[in-house]
């Protein structure tokens, strides 16, 4: 059986049209488990309009969507959960086929793509996922953030056993928990547009507070050892204070790029802070391709005595933000002579391939490029 779980908080425009996406699945083994999260406007009549016995339906104080979710998990009988929001529509085979693709019992996550909607029901983009490797999951919710649409998830509940999202995260609490089952079980993606994710006004955020935006990212790093985050480098043969010292560094660039500010500076100060006053070419390098300065990042990185995958990489990076190309490919791919698991020269060569011309075997996209708007 499916447990699907819908978080309700005055949700009672869209209601109606949501519950009745569940009601009418394929798939009809399922329970619809309501939690009212302290709703003031006309959800409850939405709710008690509908009298399918599959309806589960619960009330509270408000406390929040990730409370919500867990007193849903609390009363889940399912082998497999899903967390509808209250104002988007799953399409009617979408629990069919996303539970189809248990068929192993490694795979704990099932997802899809989504089509992006509006007020009216009227498309407005489309978020695509793809398969993620297990070995490459921390990876990407370092750089990235998460690999899934969240939203479009089924879990296997054997998989969020002793696991719950956290109510003091007001953002990204959904990613915060889905990191943790990620790094224990299989990931099995549906390239089809299951779900229609509704963004309108009451559900993008307009949170400018840094710690709020950025405080799942900070849990996520805080409970990741510097090995775990930063695996490319020599952690068995090189000094530790070495090593710890350029994961902090890399770690401090990657923040960068995600807008993490300060969360850069603070990881840079501790990359330097462990150095004790010693200095590192690698440090150093990333240090200037943080501030800018390529050519000051390139005399240090180029200084550097041995041949090294993650020199490479990083001289392959800085050509590349100079804008010379053809040198950035070459040390991509010295990298990977090297160190042939090293992930960031791989994405990299991905980066400088789609600059050239990105071209998807799928051409579905292409149907509707001339019609007339």
């Amino acid at each position: 059986m499916i447990s699907v779980i819908m978080p309700v908080y005055n949700g009672a425009e869209f209601l109606k049209e949501t519950i009745e996406s569940v009601l009418n699945q394929t798939e009809k083994n399922f329970e619809l488990i309501i939690i009212n999260d302290g709703s003031t406007d006309q959800s409850e009549d939405v709710i008690l309009s509908f009298s399918d016995p599959r309806i589960l339906y619960f009330k509270q104080e408000n406390s929040g969507a990730a409370a919500a979710r867990n007193r849903g998990l609390e009363k889940a009988c399912g082998d497999f959960v899903v967390i509808q929001d209250a104002d988007d529509i799953s399409l009617p085979n979408r629990f069919e086929v996303l539970k189809s693709q248990f068929t192993s019992p490694t795979v704990g996550i099932v997802h899809s793509d989504v089509l992006l909607i509006n007020e009216e029901n009227h498309p407005m983009g489309y978020w695509a996922a793809s398969n993620i490797e297990k070995s490459s999951m921390l990876r990407f919710f370092l750089k990235i953030g998460t690999p899934f649409n969240n939203n479009s998830l089924m879990l296997r509940r054997k998989a969020l056993e002793n696991l719950r999202y956290d109510p003091s995260l007001r953002i990204g609490e959904d990613t915060e928990m889905i990191s943790h089952v990620a790094k224990s079980w299989d990931a099995v993606h549906v390239p089809k547009p299951l779900l229609l994710y509704r963004r309108h006004t009451n559900n993008l955020t307009n949170e400018k507070d840094y710690h709020v935006l950025f405080a799942h990212m900070q849990k996520f790093l805080d409970s990741h050892t510097l090995e775990e985050l930063v695996p490319e480098l020599d952690w068995h043969n090189a000094e530790l204070k070495e090593n710890q010292a350029r994961a902090c560094a890399i770690i401090s660039l990657f923040l960068l790029r995600r807008r993490m500010v300060h969360d850069c500076q603070a990881w840079y100060n501790r990359s330097l802070e462990t150095l004790n006053g010693s200095n590192d070419s690698i440090v150093n390098a990333i240090g200037h391709i943080i501030l800018g300065n390529y050519k000051n990042a390139l005399n240090f990185l180029h200084s550097y005595p041995e041949q090294n995958p993650v020199v490479e990489n990083y001289v392959g990076e800085t050509y590349a933000l100079l804008g010379q190309m053809e040198k950035a490919f070459a040390h991509f791919l010295k990298a990977l002579q090297l160190n042939p698991l090293y992930l960031e020269p791989l994405d990299n060569l991905k980066a400088i391939g789609g600059l050239k011309g990105l071209n998807l075997l799928d051409r579905s996209w292409n149907n509707f490029l001339f019609a007339n708007n």
